[in-house]
Protein backbone atom coordinates (compact mmCIF):
# COMPACT_ATOMS: atom_id res chain seq x y z
CA UNK A 1 0.00 0.00 0.00
CA UNK A 2 0.81 3.66 -0.62
CA UNK A 3 1.53 5.48 2.82
CA UNK A 4 0.44 9.12 2.69
CA UNK A 5 4.16 10.12 4.42
CA UNK A 6 6.11 8.90 1.07
CA UNK A 7 4.07 11.93 -1.10
CA UNK A 8 7.09 13.69 -1.09
CA UNK A 9 9.29 10.45 -2.45
CA UNK A 10 6.25 9.82 -5.10
CA UNK A 11 6.91 13.43 -6.04
CA UNK A 12 10.45 13.10 -6.14
CA UNK A 13 10.22 9.50 -7.75
CA UNK A 14 8.06 10.96 -10.46
CA UNK A 15 10.92 13.28 -11.55
CA UNK A 16 8.49 16.69 -11.68
CA UNK A 17 11.45 18.73 -13.36
CA UNK A 18 10.73 16.64 -16.19
CA UNK A 19 7.32 18.08 -16.89
CA UNK A 20 7.56 20.61 -18.84
CA UNK A 21 8.58 18.22 -21.93
CA UNK A 22 5.18 17.80 -21.91
CA UNK A 23 3.87 21.23 -21.11
CA UNK A 24 5.47 22.91 -23.58
CA UNK A 25 3.88 21.07 -26.58
CA UNK A 26 0.76 21.43 -24.93
CA UNK A 27 0.76 24.73 -24.92
CA UNK A 28 1.34 24.95 -28.52
CA UNK A 29 -1.68 22.47 -29.18
CA UNK A 30 -3.60 25.44 -26.20
CA UNK A 31 -2.20 28.38 -28.79
CA UNK A 32 -3.69 26.67 -32.33
CA UNK A 33 -7.13 25.86 -30.25
CA UNK A 34 -7.29 28.68 -28.51
CA UNK A 35 -9.48 30.51 -31.37
CA UNK A 36 -12.33 28.08 -31.25
CA UNK A 37 -13.30 28.86 -28.53
CA UNK A 38 -12.04 25.56 -26.16
CA UNK A 39 -13.74 25.45 -22.82
CA UNK A 40 -11.33 25.86 -19.61
CA UNK A 41 -12.54 22.86 -18.15
CA UNK A 42 -11.67 20.69 -20.91
CA UNK A 43 -7.89 22.15 -21.01
CA UNK A 44 -7.42 21.67 -17.20
CA UNK A 45 -8.89 17.83 -17.54
CA UNK A 46 -6.66 17.40 -20.93
CA UNK A 47 -3.53 18.83 -19.06
CA UNK A 48 -3.91 16.93 -15.56
CA UNK A 49 -4.10 13.57 -17.37
CA UNK A 50 -1.13 14.95 -19.60
CA UNK A 51 0.82 15.35 -16.37
CA UNK A 52 -0.12 12.47 -14.62
CA UNK A 53 0.54 10.04 -17.64
CA UNK A 54 3.81 11.67 -17.46
CA UNK A 55 4.66 10.89 -14.03
CA UNK A 56 3.15 7.41 -14.47
CA UNK A 57 5.51 6.58 -17.26
CA UNK A 58 8.41 8.09 -15.31
CA UNK A 59 7.81 5.84 -12.31
CA UNK A 60 7.31 2.73 -14.82
CA UNK A 61 10.96 3.80 -16.44
CA UNK A 62 12.04 4.06 -12.79
CA UNK A 63 11.22 0.36 -11.93
CA UNK A 64 12.03 -1.23 -15.09
CA UNK A 65 15.58 0.33 -14.91
CA UNK A 66 16.15 -1.12 -11.57
CA UNK A 67 14.40 -4.89 -12.77
CA UNK A 68 16.82 -4.88 -15.13
CA UNK A 69 19.73 -3.80 -13.38
CA UNK A 70 20.52 -0.67 -15.46
CA UNK A 71 20.51 1.24 -12.56
CA UNK A 72 22.52 0.13 -9.47
CA UNK A 73 24.34 1.22 -6.90
CA UNK A 74 27.61 2.88 -8.66
CA UNK A 75 25.37 4.12 -11.66
CA UNK A 76 22.03 4.84 -11.64
CA UNK A 77 19.82 7.69 -13.20
CA UNK A 78 17.37 7.76 -10.61
CA UNK A 79 18.16 6.94 -6.69
CA UNK A 80 14.77 6.13 -5.43
CA UNK A 81 14.60 2.23 -5.36
CA UNK A 82 18.59 1.68 -5.46
CA UNK A 83 18.96 4.30 -2.27
CA UNK A 84 15.45 2.04 -0.81
CA UNK A 85 13.99 5.77 -0.67
CA UNK A 86 10.88 3.56 -1.76
CA UNK A 87 10.45 -0.29 -2.11
CA UNK A 88 10.03 -1.48 -5.40
CA UNK A 89 6.40 -2.46 -5.13
CA UNK A 90 5.34 1.12 -3.78
CA UNK A 91 7.17 2.66 -7.59
CA UNK A 92 4.92 -0.33 -9.81
CA UNK A 93 1.99 0.51 -7.90
CA UNK A 94 2.39 4.12 -7.89
CA UNK A 95 2.57 3.90 -11.33
CA UNK A 96 -0.24 1.80 -11.93
CA UNK A 97 -2.50 4.30 -10.06
CA UNK A 98 -1.04 7.46 -11.72
CA UNK A 99 -2.07 5.91 -14.83
CA UNK A 100 -5.83 5.09 -13.81
CA UNK A 101 -6.03 8.52 -12.64
CA UNK A 102 -4.77 9.89 -16.38
CA UNK A 103 -7.68 7.71 -17.73
CA UNK A 104 -9.74 9.63 -15.11
CA UNK A 105 -8.56 13.06 -16.28
CA UNK A 106 -9.26 11.96 -19.92
CA UNK A 107 -12.29 10.54 -19.47
CA UNK A 108 -13.56 13.35 -17.49
CA UNK A 109 -12.21 15.70 -20.15
CA UNK A 110 -13.67 14.16 -23.31
CA UNK A 111 -17.05 13.69 -21.25
CA UNK A 112 -16.78 17.89 -21.56
CA UNK A 113 -15.91 17.51 -25.25
CA UNK A 114 -19.84 16.17 -25.98
CA UNK A 115 -19.20 14.53 -28.86
CA UNK A 116 -17.41 11.65 -30.39
CA UNK A 117 -13.79 12.12 -31.74
CA UNK A 118 -11.79 9.23 -32.82
CA UNK A 119 -8.28 11.35 -32.67
CA UNK A 120 -7.96 12.47 -28.94
CA UNK A 121 -8.64 8.69 -28.26
CA UNK A 122 -5.96 7.15 -30.43
CA UNK A 123 -3.59 9.57 -29.54
CA UNK A 124 -3.59 9.04 -25.48
CA UNK A 125 -3.25 5.17 -25.83
CA UNK A 126 -0.68 5.59 -28.06
CA UNK A 127 1.13 7.57 -25.39
CA UNK A 128 -0.02 4.90 -22.83
CA UNK A 129 1.67 2.24 -25.41
CA UNK A 130 4.61 4.28 -25.93
CA UNK A 131 5.20 4.99 -22.16
CA UNK A 132 5.05 1.27 -21.18
CA UNK A 133 7.17 -0.10 -23.99
CA UNK A 134 9.55 2.73 -23.42
CA UNK A 135 11.79 0.46 -20.92
CA UNK A 136 9.67 -3.08 -20.97
CA UNK A 137 7.65 -4.92 -23.42
CA UNK A 138 8.76 -3.94 -27.21
CA UNK A 139 11.64 -2.07 -25.16
CA UNK A 140 12.21 0.92 -27.25
CA UNK A 141 14.97 2.21 -25.07
CA UNK A 142 16.81 -0.56 -25.41
CA UNK A 143 16.80 -0.87 -29.13
CA UNK A 144 18.03 2.36 -30.76
CA UNK A 145 14.35 4.22 -30.58
CA UNK A 146 14.60 6.36 -27.56
CA UNK A 147 15.00 9.33 -29.29
CA UNK A 148 12.85 8.80 -31.98
CA UNK A 149 9.43 8.13 -29.68
CA UNK A 150 10.56 10.90 -27.36
CA UNK A 151 10.39 13.29 -30.80
CA UNK A 152 6.92 11.84 -31.37
CA UNK A 153 5.75 11.67 -27.92
CA UNK A 154 7.00 15.04 -26.77
CA UNK A 155 6.52 17.02 -29.90
CA UNK A 156 3.37 16.71 -32.14
CA UNK A 157 1.72 13.66 -30.48
CA UNK A 158 1.06 16.15 -27.69
CA UNK A 159 0.03 18.99 -29.37
CA UNK A 160 -2.32 17.23 -31.43
CA UNK A 161 -3.36 15.79 -28.63
CA UNK A 162 -4.45 18.98 -26.74
CA UNK A 163 -5.48 20.75 -29.83
CA UNK A 164 -7.89 17.93 -31.30
CA UNK A 165 -9.21 17.90 -27.53
CA UNK A 166 -9.57 21.48 -27.71
CA UNK A 167 -11.32 22.19 -31.14
CA UNK A 168 -13.49 19.30 -31.10
CA UNK A 169 -11.52 16.58 -32.84
CA UNK A 170 -9.86 18.40 -35.66
CA UNK A 171 -6.47 17.32 -37.18
CA UNK A 172 -4.08 20.36 -38.25
CA UNK A 173 -0.76 19.45 -39.78
CA UNK A 174 0.27 22.88 -39.09
CA UNK A 175 0.06 21.67 -35.48
CA UNK A 176 2.67 19.10 -36.37
CA UNK A 177 4.84 21.23 -37.70
CA UNK A 178 4.59 23.87 -35.13
CA UNK A 179 5.47 21.13 -32.84
CA UNK A 180 8.14 19.52 -33.99
CA UNK A 181 10.76 21.90 -33.07
CA UNK A 182 10.18 20.98 -29.89
CA UNK A 183 10.03 17.40 -30.09
CA UNK A 184 13.62 17.50 -32.12
CA UNK A 185 14.82 19.80 -28.99
CA UNK A 186 12.78 17.20 -26.50
CA UNK A 187 15.45 14.28 -28.32
CA UNK A 188 18.46 16.28 -27.83
CA UNK A 189 18.10 16.28 -23.99
CA UNK A 190 17.64 12.66 -24.23
CA UNK A 191 20.32 12.08 -26.46
CA UNK A 192 22.65 13.94 -23.96
CA UNK A 193 22.45 11.44 -21.31
CA UNK A 194 22.55 9.21 -23.44
CA UNK A 195 26.19 9.96 -24.32
CA UNK A 196 26.95 10.87 -20.52
CA UNK A 197 26.47 7.14 -19.98
CA UNK A 198 26.82 5.60 -22.84
CA UNK A 199 29.81 3.02 -21.81
CA UNK A 200 27.51 1.71 -18.77
CA UNK A 201 24.33 1.43 -21.11
CA UNK A 202 26.54 -0.55 -23.18
CA UNK A 203 27.64 -2.56 -20.56
CA UNK A 204 24.06 -3.37 -19.37
CA UNK A 205 22.97 -4.73 -22.55
CA UNK A 206 20.97 -1.36 -23.75
CA UNK A 207 21.57 -0.34 -27.50
CA UNK A 208 21.29 3.22 -27.76
CA UNK A 209 22.22 5.68 -30.54
CA UNK A 210 25.02 7.05 -28.60
CA UNK A 211 26.99 4.02 -27.76
CA UNK A 212 26.18 2.42 -31.16
CA UNK A 213 28.30 5.17 -33.39
CA UNK A 214 30.54 6.03 -30.45
CA UNK A 215 31.69 9.09 -28.72
CA UNK A 216 32.94 11.54 -32.01
CA UNK A 217 30.53 10.74 -33.99
CA UNK A 218 27.87 11.34 -31.07
CA UNK A 219 29.00 14.62 -30.56
CA UNK A 220 28.68 15.33 -33.95
CA UNK A 221 24.89 14.07 -34.19
CA UNK A 222 24.54 16.39 -30.90
CA UNK A 223 25.38 19.37 -32.29
CA UNK A 224 23.37 18.67 -35.75
CA UNK A 225 20.47 17.93 -33.10
CA UNK A 226 20.82 21.40 -31.00
CA UNK A 227 20.68 23.19 -34.18
CA UNK A 228 17.64 21.51 -36.34
CA UNK A 229 15.28 22.67 -34.21
CA UNK A 230 16.43 26.04 -35.38
CA UNK A 231 15.85 24.83 -39.66
CA UNK A 232 12.76 23.26 -38.50
CA UNK A 233 11.58 26.66 -37.11
CA UNK A 234 12.46 28.59 -40.08
CA UNK A 235 10.93 26.30 -42.18
CA UNK A 236 7.68 26.63 -40.16
CA UNK A 237 7.85 30.21 -40.63
CA UNK A 238 8.25 30.15 -44.41
CA UNK A 239 5.70 27.58 -45.14
CA UNK A 240 3.22 29.05 -43.03
CA UNK A 241 4.17 32.53 -43.68
CA UNK A 242 4.86 33.41 -39.81
CA UNK A 243 7.96 35.29 -41.12
CA UNK A 244 8.36 36.36 -36.98
CA UNK A 245 9.34 33.37 -35.77
CA UNK A 246 12.65 33.24 -38.01
CA UNK A 247 13.68 35.89 -34.78
CA UNK A 248 14.51 32.12 -33.06
CA UNK A 249 17.82 32.46 -34.86
CA UNK A 250 18.73 35.37 -31.64
CA UNK A 251 19.01 32.43 -29.56
CA UNK A 252 20.97 30.49 -31.97
CA UNK A 253 24.84 31.69 -30.19
CA UNK A 254 23.53 30.41 -26.92
CA UNK A 255 22.94 26.91 -28.60
CA UNK A 256 26.23 27.00 -30.46
CA UNK A 257 27.85 27.46 -27.32
CA UNK A 258 26.30 24.65 -25.84
CA UNK A 259 26.83 22.31 -29.22
CA UNK A 260 30.19 23.02 -29.64
CA UNK A 261 31.38 23.22 -25.86
CA UNK A 262 32.00 19.37 -26.01
CA UNK A 263 34.56 19.09 -28.66
CA UNK A 264 36.87 22.05 -26.62
CA UNK A 265 39.91 19.83 -26.40
CA UNK A 266 40.94 20.39 -22.54
CA UNK A 267 37.44 20.81 -21.31
CA UNK A 268 37.22 17.79 -18.76
CA UNK A 269 33.75 18.18 -17.75
CA UNK A 270 32.46 18.32 -21.67
CA UNK A 271 31.08 15.10 -21.44
CA UNK A 272 29.72 15.02 -17.94
CA UNK A 273 28.08 18.31 -17.88
CA UNK A 274 26.56 17.73 -21.28
CA UNK A 275 22.84 16.78 -19.86
CA UNK A 276 22.77 19.88 -17.94
CA UNK A 277 23.57 22.25 -20.23
CA UNK A 278 21.58 20.71 -22.72
CA UNK A 279 18.50 20.96 -20.20
CA UNK A 280 18.82 24.48 -19.59
CA UNK A 281 19.03 25.22 -23.90
CA UNK A 282 15.84 23.12 -23.98
CA UNK A 283 14.24 25.60 -21.24
CA UNK A 284 15.63 28.71 -23.02
CA UNK A 285 14.72 27.58 -26.91
CA UNK A 286 11.18 26.64 -26.08
CA UNK A 287 10.22 29.51 -23.77
CA UNK A 288 11.36 32.13 -26.17
CA UNK A 289 9.81 29.75 -29.68
CA UNK A 290 6.15 29.93 -27.39
CA UNK A 291 6.52 33.46 -27.19
CA UNK A 292 6.90 34.39 -30.08
CA UNK A 293 4.36 31.57 -31.21
CA UNK A 294 1.84 33.29 -29.31
CA UNK A 295 2.63 36.85 -30.68
CA UNK A 296 2.32 35.57 -33.90
CA UNK A 297 -0.94 33.73 -33.58
CA UNK A 298 -2.58 36.44 -31.31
Amino acid sequence: MISFNKIGKFLRAGRLHTLPTSLFPAAVGYLFAEESGSSFGILCFVSMAIIVLHVACNLLNTYYDFKYKIDDADNCHDETIVKELLHEDEVINGAWLCLAFSMMFFGSGVVMIRSAHLIPYVLFFKTIFIGFNYSTGLKFKHNCLGEFVTYITFGPSVATFVFSCLSGGKFSGEVIVASSSLGIAVAAVLFARNVRSAGHDLKCGVRTVANQLGLQNSLNLYSLLLLMPYVQVTGFAILYQHLELILIWILAPVTLYFAYYPHRSGVTDGISALWDRTVVNFHLFASYYLCLLYYVLD
